[in-house]
């Protein structure tokens, strides 16, 4: 299972590089093109948080250690403040710039999680393997 959660954590990873560059392709377009290429960024946002709350549940099955569950509890949460940051400050004005601010800071802070999370993933992954290596190396008198 610890081999599973790498994977999906890895998977999540890239869709947050993906909802990243998203975000980019919206940001640098206008008229009619803007609102349907942030529609691909709202829809990937929204798969992200039905993802990262089921990566939660796939972090507490595998057991890659109490550091990696809190952090992808962390990360779930804070992708759920996506949405409060995107719109609650309003769409317009200096209120609706500090949280799209915020929503982008945020949003990079979810992904540094995730890599963090990928590389304790990865490490449960070795120690799992090297015990397997070191029960089998072992010669019975």
């Amino acid at each position: 299972m610890k081999l599973f959660f790498l994977g999906w954590t890895r998977f999540i990873v890239v869709l947050l590089v993906l909802q990243v560059g998203l975000a980019g392709w919206g940001a640098v377009s206008t008229g009619d093109e803007r609102v349907m290429r942030f529609i691909a960024h709202a829809g990937n946002g929204g798969m992200l948080i039905l993802w990262l709350m089921l990566s939660v549940v796939i972090a507490l099955i595998a057991r890659p250690g109490w550091k990696a569950v809190a952090l992808t509890a962390l990360s779930a949460f804070m992708i759920l403040m996506q949405g409060a940051f995107a719109y609650g400050f309003g769409t317009s004005g200096p209120a609706g710039g500090v949280g799209i601010a915020l929503h982008a800071l945020n949003g990079l802070g979810v992904l540094v999680l995730q890599v963090v999370v990928a590389r304790l993933a990865k490490r449960a992954v070795d120690a799992k393997r090297a015990l397997r290596a070191a029960q089998r190396s072992e010669v019975p008198a």
